[in-house]
């Protein structure tokens, strides 16, 4: 293709029109046959289409030359080539110009002139200048026109372009002659002439002549005039014969062209012969994979833009839920103290130790909602974010060993090796309560988040001018898609952490680092640990000395010591991770009941299995296992699945309250509760116990029929009990407590704690019960077994305990009750 319009090209130049058009006119079809769409492929097209253009308007053809070259330009634009475009659009103005449309012809010429300006392209400039003073000129605009035609002219003479420096100067002779300006007329046309005759263009010395002619005729210079107009014909005729010559070598290019095309025609139907074969089953294919794959692009986008737009609502749903319900959860909780504590001093006569140790739990819980707010009010600041900045002079070092202490119990009390290793005195100015914020947040979520028999260790040193900082520990860790998140405020990362707090302490960490100029970077590993490294630059300006420093409140406290046992029939598990607010609870409840506890889920669930409480009450946000899923480890248990469960918490929502009932609470107590509420409640669902135990201790032993209505894991118990002891009676078997308890898969002590709790009797009584109705029945339906056989059936070894046992259970005989039956 590239092939073809370049011979066309010469051709052109050469001025055989015809030919031209043939070859370029094969170019094109060959390029819109082809299946290649490469940059080259698409150039050699435009060309095709720009050489075509110019033949049709070389012809007079406007209307065709128009609507070619619009493709052609599409085509240069599509391409992004600017020189192609500014081509053209300067083709396209000229053919408005010639058919006297001077506003489009502007427009056009306007665009050719920005584009070739845009690639600095002279040899365009000039063309475009000479094509404005031929517009100014047509408009008797003639200054206009001579600037124009003068610009065009000195690019033309910088680029040495002497073919087209001809064009304007002759632009320029013909309209200084129009204007009568005699001496530039004969200067621009001797130069014209010169570079003409140098050049040997006969077509410029043919216009030349016959613009002397019109100068001397106008200057009645008829001899010279007539000698002009004699050396214009003539070669004006040396053109015509040349023209003449180009049709004869013409008649001459059609045979060979005529063969040519015969053997291009084989060429090409050999060429669609072969792909036709493929290219029907190539586009059917092609189409289908298309259409396949334009259908899955559109189902994927659609499914891919839907699950965004759904998951983004459902985080920030979930987010925005579940920040406020643990603002509320961490407001209530202290809220509940202050309020119970309240109504409890409200009722004591005389401040005995017990109640000044219930204000001292007050003013705790008093400074820890006072400590969130504070927080809270520090992120809403709206200068520094963190508040004013108080800075003293001091040892930095001690500060960190006092703030360590501090957390030193409570570790104890966790098991966890709390350590600090600093360079001992160090001064510098610094900001107590900056640091004491800093701390707390770090040491508490430390601790928090490290299980029993773990580490936390804080070091402290100094490093190129900077104070470094280390607090790092044996916790859960962090997630890797979280690290990124946790300084943001109210970010909460999923899992454990969720359960705690309001995501606000580790966004004030970083805005107090911000405002001193440190920082702050996190490394971390699930099931490693974690690792917070702080950098604050060391300053010494002269700040006041540092005051003595209070005392810090720790994270936590010991749980209370559980009370002794008063009462084994009546025992309740507290299972709450804040140690004050379940000291508060136990103190309502252990002067009536034997009070235990547990400090999260998962050690309630395990201290429920241990002790077979009558009642547990439980907190719902807790590390570890949260409330709920206490209750249902505890429901779906068949050792615990009959305890009564009551959920202390300040997630009160419907919806929460739902779940809770859906996976096994019996009732719920909002915080902030009244002590007599809590009290109330408690006895209440103890009592439903009594009554269902007396109801079944009473029940005759020959019902069928429980009087009572028992929950289905409670029936499901029974009836297994029933079913082996009844097994093993009618084979014969002597039945132990520690036999149906490991075909139950519990402890004889478990066992014994579930039957009481919800029959009142213990195993053996349990187990005789069923001995006796078996004895019942056969005595009224086998007269033809002895006493004795029946005692064997029932499993007593000796007769005498038999007749004892009936006699104690019934208050006659076997004998006597046979004689009394009616089968007798």
């Amino acid at each position: 293709m590239q092939v073809l319009n370049d011979i066309g090209t010469d051709y052109r130049r050469m001025g055989v029109l015809d030919v031209a058009q043939e070859y370029h006119y094969k170019a094109r079809s060959l390029s819109e046959e082809h299946s290649d769409t490469t940059f080259q492929a698409r150039k050699n097209r435009v060309v095709a289409l720009n050489g075509l253009g110019n033949i049709y308007m070389t012809f007079g053809n406007y209307q065709q030359a128009e609507q070619v070259l619009r493709l052609a330009l599409a085509g240069e634009q599509q391409l992004g080539s600017a020189l192609g475009q500014a081509i053209n659009y300067a083709n396209l103005g000229a053919i408005f110009e010639r058919q006297g449309q001077v506003d489009s012809a502007w427009r056009y010429y306007r665009r050719s002139m920005e584009l070739n300006r845009e690639i600095g392209n002279q040899l365009g400039i000039s063309l475009c200048h000479t094509h404005y003073g031929t517009l100014y000129e047509r408009a008797k605009d003639y200054p206009r026109a001579i600037k124009e035609y003068e610009t065009a002219y000195e690019l033309m003479k910088a680029s040495k372009d002497e073919w087209h420096a001809l064009s304007s100067l002759i632009a320029l002779a013909g309209i200084h002659n129009t204007l009568e300006d005699n001496a530039r007329v004969e200067d621009y046309l001797a130069q014209a002439k010169a570079i003409a005759e140098r050049i040997h263009s006969k077509e410029h010395l043919a216009e030349i002549h016959a613009l002397y002619h019109r100068y001397y005729s106008r200057r009645g210079l008829y001899q010279q005039a007539l000698a002009s107009k004699e050396q214009a014909d003539a070669l004006q005729d040396s053109v015509i014969s040349i023209e003449k010559i180009n049709r004869i070598q013409n008649a001459s290019i059609n045979i060979e062209r005529s063969r040519q095309r015969q053997q291009m025609d084989a060429v090409q139907l050999k060429l669609r012969q072969e792909k036709t074969k493929w290219e029907v089953g190539f586009g059917i294919f092609l189409l289908t994979l298309i259409v396949l794959v334009a259908v899955m692009v559109v189902l994927l986008y659609i499914q891919k833009l839907r699950a965004r737009n759904h998951r983004t609502l459902k985080q920030m749903s979930a987010l925005r839920e579940s920040f406020f319900t643990n603002i509320t959860h961490e407001f209530r909780t202290p809220l509940t103290l202050i309020l119970g504590l309240s109504h409890d001093l409200q009722q004591e006569p005389d401040c005995s130790p017990e109640l000044r140790d219930k204000v001292q739990i007050i003013e705790r819980q008093g400074k820890s909602l006072l400590n969130l707010i504070n927080q809270l009010l520090d992120i809403a600041r709206t200068k520094s974010a963190v508040g004013d900045s108080d800075w003293y002079s001091g040892d930095i070092s001690a500060r960190l060993t006092m703030i360590v202490e501090t957390y030193r119990d409570f570790a104890e009390s966790r098991h966890i090796a709390l350590s600090y290793e600093g360079p001992g005195r160090m001064e510098m100015d610094f900001v107590p309560d900056y640091l004491d914020k800093v701390m707390n947040n770090l040491l508490s979520n430390a601790l928090k988040f490290t299980p029993e028999g773990g580490w936390v260790r804080v070091r402290s040193g100094q490093e190129a001018g900077k104070f470094v900082l280390e607090v790092a520990d044996s916790g859960i860790g962090i997630a890797p898609e979280a690290l990124e998140h946790i300084f943001e405020p109210f970010f909460q990362a999923d899992g454990q952490s969720r359960k705690l707090g309001s995501g606000v302490g580790l966004a004030l960490v970083r805005q107090i680092l911000d405002a001193v100029g440190g920082e702050i970077e996190v490394k971390s590993q699930l099931g490693v640990g974690t690792r917070f490294l702080i950098q604050i630059p060391i300053r010494h300006e002269n700040r006041p000395p540092l005051p003595s420093m209070g005392q810090a409140v720790p994270l936590d406290l010991e749980l209370r010591a559980e009370t002794p046992p008063k009462d084994e029939d009546c025992r309740i598990l507290i299972v709450e991770d804040n140690p004050d607010v379940a000291h508060y609870i136990g103190s309502l409840l252990c002067q009536r009941y034997s009070v235990y506890y547990a400090s999260d889920g998962r050690q309630g669930v395990e201290r429920a299995l241990e002790l077979m409480p009558d009642l547990i009450i439980t907190d719902l946000m807790m590390p570890e296992l949260d409330g709920f899923e206490l209750c249902q480890q505890i429901r779906t248990s068949p050792i615990t699945d009959h305890i009564p469960i009551i959920v202390v918490t300040a997630k009160i929502s419907d919806k929460e309250r739902i779940r809770g009932f859906e996976v096994g609470a019996d009732a719920y107590l909002a915080k902030p509760f009244n002590s007599d509420e809590l009290r109330a409640l408690v006895e209440r669902q103890l009592e439903r116990h009594r009554c269902l135990r007396q109801r079944l201790s009473e029940a005759p032993s020959d019902s069928k029929a429980p009087l009572v209505q028992l929950s289905e894991a409670e029936q499901r118990f029974l009836n297994r009990t029933d079913d082996f002891i009844q097994h093993a009676l009618c084979n014969k078997q002597h039945i132990e407590v520690n036999t149906l308890a490991e075909q139950l898969c519990m402890s004889p002590r478990q066992l014994h704690r579930k039957l009481v709790a919800l029959t009142g009797y213990p195993p053996t009584a349990y187990i005789l019960n069923h001995k006796m109705l078996r004895a019942k029945e056969l005595l009224e339906s086998t007269p033809e077994l002895t006493i004795e056989d029946i005692a064997e059936r029932c499993g007593f070894e000796h007769d005498s305990s038999f007749y004892h046992a009936f006699k104690r259970h019934y208050g006659i005989t076997p004998a006597e009750y046979r004689k009394d039956s009616p089968a007798s």
